[in-house]
């Protein structure tokens, strides 16, 4: 379930359930579809999707999921974990070592951290949120707004790493914007596509041919 949808989602779940029981485990792609409460996945267990309210997800080692989804609650989840995708608004997605992700991580206010030798077939995005990525590889884009970014080790990107545009903070003098976020790329670290920054970004960059990469996209002028 993509966050927006999740979103919307919210009014009508808690106007019409209390929290709905999930399946039973015993049978291969039970769901999990509850407003109220947490939601347990034992080593070995394997379930379709799993979808809540507020609450949070824990994921035991070598279990499987379908779309897990979230609004208020992290996603936590143990080695060699499977899972379709994983979405939450409030919250962050924490993995042990070997996740497999079909498609996507996303978050709204919550870091991503997948854990060692992640395996992403689609997206990384936050827009509040830290994204770390360690000897891993994403398929597709990693993006954030308002995060900080580190990849290491042997990690691989096969799209571009963006930072999009990020509106202004109010302070008490007037709006202003003066913090930066940081992007961090190993020595190791291979980025198929480009660094496209949309915003001021700290860069620490240990390869300086990663340079080469880099995209200004700023309404600055530059």
């Amino acid at each position: 379930m993509k966050l927006s949808t999740l979103v919307a989602a919210v009014t009508i779940a808690v106007a019409t359930a209390g929290f709905a029981t999930p399946a039973s485990a015993d049978s291969n792609h039970a769901t999990i579809d509850k407003v109220l409460g947490s939601a347990s996945v034992a080593s070995n267990q394997h379930y379709g999707d799993i979808s809540l309210v507020n609450g949070s997800v824990q994921m035991a080692s070598n279990s499987s999921a379908n779309d897990v989804s979230v609004v208020n609650g992290s996603i936590e989840l143990r080695d060699n974990v499977s899972i379709n995708s994983g979405s939450t608004v409030n919250g962050s997605i924490e993995a042990g070592t070997g996740l497999q992700v079909t498609t996507s991580l996303e978050t709204v206010n919550g870091k991503i951290r997948p854990g060692s030798k992640a395996q992403i077939g689609g997206n990384v995005d936050t827009i509040n949120g830290d994204i770390t990525l360690d000897s891993s590889e994403v398929a597709q884009d990693i993006s954030t707004v308002n995060g900080d970014i580190t990849l290491t080790g042997d990690t691989v990107v096969k799209g571009d790493v963006i930072y999009k545009p990020r509106g202004k903070k109010k302070s008490f003098f007037g709006w202003r914007n003066d913090s930066k976020p940081s992007l961090h790329i190993g020595a190791d670290v291979i980025i198929e596509g480009k660094i496209v920054l949309q915003q001021e970004v700290e860069l620490k960059l240990d390869n300086p041919a990663m340079q080469d990469k880099v995209v200004y996209d700023i309404n600055d002028g530059r």
